[in-house]
């Protein structure tokens, strides 16, 4: 962990942190968890070692290797697209009854899937957590959230908490190799590097607001407003069931119409 991220563990850990909930900017992935589980370990770790990171032997640690802690709890998404009232609801109900050991932690994996009114339903809980709750808001931006929501967390990003962090081979398709001229480019591009629906939904999410940045600069409004309808539709067509790879490539056919 960095130095930065070390202090705020610290901080967690002695009870003197100012912040309960945070926002950790990360695209969705097998990189989005493993910084969960990075992050659950390091506040959990019941004998930290020297350096402040976590000792990977206790309890906790092994428990959250597992999977199998019951200090950390994930909102669970029922909606197809988007997390409803009704998760948000139980989440806060779980969270509020406490923890088995000194701390417990609420995850929102896909904070990006939280709608306006799901979001407005969390903000006391954000603001005023019981004690001993560390919620943790997973998302690619933080400009996704709501304002309200935003100035209640602390933000990070997964890079300025782990040294090494995107060091790893893999990860997800670069919109230039999408965006070629050549099909051929895209289609390879597509088949070596997404390899889950947390990759295709990242590139989506990657491509979608390199056309809003484009709208916002007034270039080719109708164009870049066009694609970003294929691309949620695409984007939807994989949350019901469609392989991404197909909902991938036929949005690459699309897009070059």
């Amino acid at each position: 962990m960095t130095e930065v991220f070390g202090r705020i563990i610290s901080n967690i850990r002695s009870g003197s942190s100012a912040a309960h909930s945070y926002i950790v900017e990360v695209q969705p992935g097998e990189g989005r968890a493993a910084v969960i589980k990075e992050m659950c370990t390091a506040i959990l770790c019941e004998h930290p070692l020297a350096d402040g990171s976590a000792c990977g032997s206790c309890p906790s640690c092994r428990q959250i290797a597992a999977g199998s802690c019951l200090d950390v709890i994930r909102m669970e998404r029922s909606g197809k697209t988007a997390y409803v009232v009704e998760d948000a609801s139980s989440f806060m109900s779980r969270i509020g009854m406490g923890a088995y050991g000194k701390r417990i932690i609420g995850v929102i994996e896909d904070a990006e899937m939280l709608s306006d009114t799901v979001q407005n339903k969390l903000l006391k809980t954000l603001e005023e957590p019981e004690e001993g709750v560390i919620i943790l808001l997973m998302v690619s931006s933080a400009d996704k959230l709501l304002s309200t929501v935003r100035s209640r967390c602390f933000k990070l990003r997964a890079e300025d908490c782990f040294e090494d962090y995107g060091d790893t081979d893999g990860g997800t398709v670069d919109v230039e190799s999408f965006n070629s001229k050549y099909f051929y480019k895209c289609r390879e591009a597509v088949d070596k590097k997404v390899k889950s629906v947390e990759d295709a939904i990242a590139l989506l999410s990657a491509l979608e607001d390199l056309h809003r940045d484009e709208m916002v600069n007034g270039r080719n409004t109708e164009g870049h407003a066009r694609a970003i309808e294929l691309i949620e539709t695409a984007r939807v067509d994989i949350f019901r069931g469609m392989q991404y790879g197909r909902a991938l490539k036929r949005l690459r056919l699309e897009l070059a119409e």
